[in-house]
């Protein structure tokens, strides 16, 4: 299995602050709401940055400067289909704070960021430098940073997981085992389109997991995508239009 497995999306669990996060930051984000006083009283709603703003993006804990630099490269990927830009500072201050000691890789999605204590990270990439894809999995949690969903959890996926192998396989691995709610969060659910801009599923997209033969019915898999997809890049292009 490959390591980009191990990348968990970080959703903030109290959805009325992530709504008014979202909202704060970006109005546009503004979906439906219910109309009952529910806790979860905020049903649709996106998180994404203001469009046209910059992000500013802090190394909490300081990597080498090769280290540094190969993430700015990986992260940078993503600049030309998105109106944004990246200012990238040494120091705790940042709308997105990564951490590189840890061995997880993980992050908020989104405007989730704007919901963790300043001095706490909002991504970690504990993946190392000379990972043959160190370069896919910094942008991969990249993309979720920007917004954007696993790409296996689409509505439209449909993918034949064999559950109880899946459940046993993430359980007795030696790095990062996982429990079955964090399965069943990272893999199995999808995600809500109602009132989300989405393109139709694509098996090719940076953002979907590998998908091994052996924890799916049937002969299904899906390799290690290694390039941003035709379809990351309009996604992309749709959620931050110039």
């Amino acid at each position: 299995m490959n390591d980009l497995l191990d990348c968990q999306l970080i959703q903030w669990p109290d959805d009325q602050a992530a709504y008014i996060a979202a909202i704060n930051e970006n109005p546009a984000n503004a979906g439906q709401r219910s109309g009952t006083r529910r806790k979860r009283s905020v049903l649709h709603y996106s998180k994404l940055w203001a469009n046209g703003r910059t992000l500013k993006i802090a190394f909490m804990d300081a990597p080498d400067a090769e280290h540094k630099a190969k993430i700015i490269c990986a992260a940078s990927r993503w600049l030309p289909y998105i109106n944004l830009k990246f200012d990238f500072v040494d120091d705790l201050q940042g709308d997105i704070r990564i951490a590189t000691k840890n061995n997880d890789n993980s992050s908020m999605l989104g405007t989730d960021a704007l919901l963790i204590h300043p001095d706490h990270p909002t991504m970690n990439l504990g993946v190392k430098p000379e990972h043959e894809d160190f370069e896919v999995i910094v942008i991969h949690e990249f993309g979720h940073a920007l917004g954007a969903m696993h790409e296996h959890q689409h509505p439209k996926a449909n993918i034949p997981w064999d559950k109880p192998k899946v459940y046993e396989f993430y359980k007795n691995r030696e790095m990062n085992p996982l429990t079955e709610e964090q399965v069943d969060s990272n893999l199995f659910a999808s995600f809500d389109t109602l009132d989300a801009i989405y393109t139709s599923y694509d098996r090719r997209s940076i953002m979907h997991h590998p998908v091994a033969n052996t924890l799916t019915v049937g002969d299904w898999e899906v390799p290690i995508n290694r390039k941003i997809s035709k379809k990351d890049k309009r996604l992309m292009r749709l959620l931050y239009p110039r």
